[in-house]
Formats: C-alpha cells, sequence, structure tokens
C-alpha cells in the first residue's frame, strides 16, 4: 500500500503540503508530473529504463501563474495549471463556466507582488458536492 506522503509533495513555490503526483510508464520510459493544485507550480521528471534501473532523462520545473479545475455538471475534469499569464478572454471564460455556467471548481491567478496566489473564482472546497445537492 502506498504511503499519503507518495502521492503528494510540498511544492516549491508557494509551500502547499499536497501537489499532486501523476505518474505514467511505458515499457523503456517514464513520466512524474509534480502540480500544485494552488499555484499552478510543475515539475516534469521523465526516466529512461535501460537496464531496468531509472535513469533521469529531463527534468523542468514551471514556475505557476495560477490554477484551475472544471467540472461540468454530471462530469469529472482534473487539474490544470497556467504557465504563463493567462489572457483576460480566458479567465472571462474560466469564470462564466464558474459563475453562470453550473460548472464546479475553481479559479486561481498567482500574485507576483503579494507571493501567494489569490482564489478569484468558485471553491476548491467542493469535493463532496454532487448534481443532486448542488
Amino acid at each position: 500500500m502506498e504511503k499519503l506522503s507518495d502521492m503528494h509533495e510540498k511544492c516549491r513555490q508557494c509551500g502547499f503540503g499536497y501537489a499532486r503526483i501523476d505518474t505514467e510508464g511505458w515499457p523503456g520510459n517514464s513520466a512524474r508530473r509534480v502540480m500544485c493544485p494552488v499555484c499552478g507550480w510543475t515539475r516534469l521528471e521523465e526516466h529512461g529504463w535501460p537496464d531496468g534501473k531509472p535513469r533521469l532523462l529531463k527534468r523542468s520545473d514551471s514556475h505557476g501563474f495560477g490554477a484551475y479545475r472544471l467540472v461540468p455538471p454530471g462530469g469529472y475534469s482534473g487539474y490544470n495549471a497556467f504557465h504563463c499569464v493567462p489572457d483576460a478572454a480566458v479567465i472571462h471564460h474560466i469564470r462564466e463556466l464558474l459563475e453562470c455556467k453550473g460548472w464546479k471548481g475553481y479559479l486561481t491567478l498567482w500574485d507576483e507582488a503579494a507571493g501567494r496566489a489569490r482564489l478569484v473564482a468558485g471553491s476548491p472546497l467542493q469535493k463532496f458536492e454532487s448534481a443532486s445537492n448542488a
């Protein structure tokens, strides 16, 4: 059984204690992505397995400019990050989905001056809401 600490990592940008870890594997290589659902900081690691032992091939860290989650009515979606300042049209579209179209989720933007992410729309605490009790 995996330990909770193996499934999360502390964000290296905002310090949030539960940046998500996603992994993928193929016959000769694998990838590991760590993404903070608060500020959008992302680390990507690619490994090769030439001798059955992992060898780091590439590692990149991306500054986060915010994060969002969009869950359509009756559906499911994962977390996403901005790795550059999003256009006003993108922010408007996400806000419209969350505030007018019945989608669940949230939108945060990185505040460079304050050194932290701020919630712009929605709520990240909608974990247990469903279409039947919304």
